[in-house]
């Protein structure tokens, strides 16, 4: 099993590194992130997901986005969900760290798929968002892809090590930036423990980023989360 996750993390580590050689800019970032998933009936059919999520950036200095995200949920089974949500996710400084506000709606749908392989619990989660962003006349439509695999260090799952890769693509071009391909690809990698109805993970996040036209940003963060299923 650990030389499973060992490559895993190796494999996400070496597709940073390629993606690090061409950036541009570099920033020091802390995240944190809230979520919860209240389940709406006995059968455990139907919930309610919340998600918070504020982002300081410009070298842990300033708010740099903030991340609402809200959605109804349909559990299929234990391993196979549909979400359809609403996000507010405002951005509060341009690519030179000036103070700048610009407002973000989406609209969002995911498919959630988790399943159990060579020892590790698997997550595929595909999302796809329509995005009204201030100035941009045209919506902006974007694909997600984000692949975790968690190795537990005790047999009751209760804390062990996680990682993931998620990839961003643009489905159409809109101008100011956001052209048709390529956004960005994320890497996280660190502990997790489960308390009660809480799962906490806290570590390394890098993002590459493909932010404004031709210009390309490398993201260094300290992500720490808590997650709430009730």
């Amino acid at each position: 099993m650990l030389k499973n996750i060992s490559k895993l993390v190796l494999t996400l580590f070496l597709l940073l590194a390629e993606r690090s050689a061409l950036a541009i800019t570099n920033d020091t970032q802390s995240w944190s992130l809230l979520t919860a998933l209240v389940n709406l009936d006995e059968a455990k059919k139907f919930a309610v997901y919340m998600e918070a999520q504020p982002r300081v950036g410009d070298n842990v200095r300033t708010m740099e986005r903030l991340l609402l995200r809200s959605a109804l949920v349909y559990n299929f089974d234990p391993q196979l969900s549909v979400y359809l949500g609403y996000a507010w996710t405002p951005t509060y400084m341009n690519s030179s760290y000036e103070h700048d506000f610009k407002d973000e709606s989406r609209v969002w749908q995911q498919l959630l798929y988790k399943h159990d392989l060579l020892g590790l619990s698997w997550q595929h989660r595909f999302r796809q968002e329509q995005r009204m962003i201030d100035n941009v006349d045209t919506v902006s439509h974007r694909f997600r892809y984000l692949l975790r695999g968690s190795l537990p260090f005790d047999q009751d799952a209760t804390y062990g090590l996680t990682a993931y890769n998620e990839l961003f693509l643009n489905l159409n071009d809109t101008g100011r930036g956001r052209a048709t391909g390529y956004d960005r690809d994320r890497v996280f990698i660190g502990p997790y423990l489960k308390s009660g109805i809480v799962r906490y993970e806290a570590g390394y996040l890098g993002e590459h980023a493909r932010r404004y036209g031709a210009e390309q940003r490398l993201i260094n963060a300290f992500l720490i989360s808590a997650g709430i299923t009730y």
